[in-house]
């Protein structure tokens, strides 16, 4: 998050401007009840001259040099005892347009504008530096989540290049005609890897053609060949996705399903609401395989990152209903 900032020169004709126009509105109202135009001048540059110095000597010294370093007596006795000068300055110093006959009055008068700029003035000090409090908090949560995000993926690829390499070693050393269309396959997995997972999100279309890509590989590794399917519809070009999000669902269908005579689906829909519904469902060997037996490092992985990238927007259930484990995932796009 960038802030936005007045070059200097800009602010400086601001501020020229903002004393001018209160000049002229201060000359306006004394000029028709004034003895003569050189003390409404007089008067109307003191006042401006006096508002002015309250105004700057607190946002510039009182504030960051006292309140901001916690010197909170100093800094009101400090603004208390400049405001008394002022005011005794300002009545009996500097010119006036039209003096009272009760001292008093005349010092309460001219104390008003004096009192209502360093008010004002603390008041928008405050208010900027909450703000500024604020955005820098924004802007370091944002980039400890994208630290967390890129030291999860940096988790997640050693994970699935590791799992990949040990398949294709096993055909290798099987000498498995498909070894060579495997490489290649990984080659360009690694390529969208390296490119696109650079990006918070990427297009849904090409995260689709990965998955192609990852199944096809599983495919050419087994020998069983269990019936494999993935059907998608309603994706969009507009559609963006976290890079990688369904990879683990993958690979636990692959190394936990029944691959000798079972099936593995995968289905990926978008509905008319920009809502993605994504599922696993594969058979498994035993019954009596749990949850904890299929997590790990990557399951708790992806958890985290859709935490991070969808929090509040995304569902993400697990059933086993006999021999078959079903993951299902919910995901808002917009």
């Amino acid at each position: 998050m960038k802030n936005f900032v007045l070059p200097r020169g800009v602010t400086l004709i601001l501020h020229v401007f903002f004393w001018g126009g209160y000049g002229a509105i201060l000359y306006s109202y004394m000029i028709g009840w004034a003895r003569s135009e050189s003390l409404v001048w007089g008067a109307v540059l003191s006042d401006v001259f006096v508002s002015a110095s309250i105004s700057y000597f607190n946002l510039l010294i009182l504030l960051p040099r006292l309140y901001e370093q916690g010197k909170y007596s100093k800094y009101f006795i400090v603004s208390i005892l400049l405001m008394v000068v002022l005011v005794f300055l300002r009545v009996n110093v500097l010119p006036v347009a039209h003096g009272h006959p009760f001292l008093v009055y005349n010092y309460f008068i001219r104390s008003v504008p004096i009192v209502g700029f360093y008010l004002v003035t603390t008041v928008g000090w405050f208010f900027n530096h909450l703000t500024s409090a604020r955005r820098r908090e924004v802007e370091l949560r944002n980039n400890q989540l994208d630290s967390e995000l890129k030291f999860l993926k940096l988790q997640l690829s050693p994970h699935f290049m590791f799992n990949t390499l040990n398949n294709i070693y096993s055909m290798a050393y099987f000498k498995d005609v498909n070894t060579p269309t495997a490489i290649l396959k990984l080659s360009g997995m690694m390529r969208h890897m390296l490119i696109e997972e650079q990006d918070k999100f990427i297009s849904l279309a090409k995260e689709i053609t990965f998955i192609e890509n990852f199944i096809e590989l599983w495919r050419l590794k087994l020998d069983e060949k269990p019936t494999i399917e993935f059907i998608y519809s309603g994706v969009k070009e507009e559609h963006r996705i976290a890079p990688l999000i369904f990879l683990v669902f993958l690979e636990n269908a692959f190394k936990h399903g029944n691959t000798i005579d079972g099936k593995i689906i995968f289905s990926l829909t978008i509905d008319e609401n920009d809502v993605l519904h994504f599922s696993t469902r594969n058979d498994i060997m035993e019954a009596k395989s749990t949850l904890e037996e299929k997590s790990g490092i990557g399951l708790s992985n992806v958890q985290k990152r859709l935490n991070l990238m969808y929090p509040e927007k995304h569902q993400l259930k697990f059933s086993q209903a006999g021999n078959s484990y079903e993951v299902n995932l919910k995901i808002e796009l917009r």
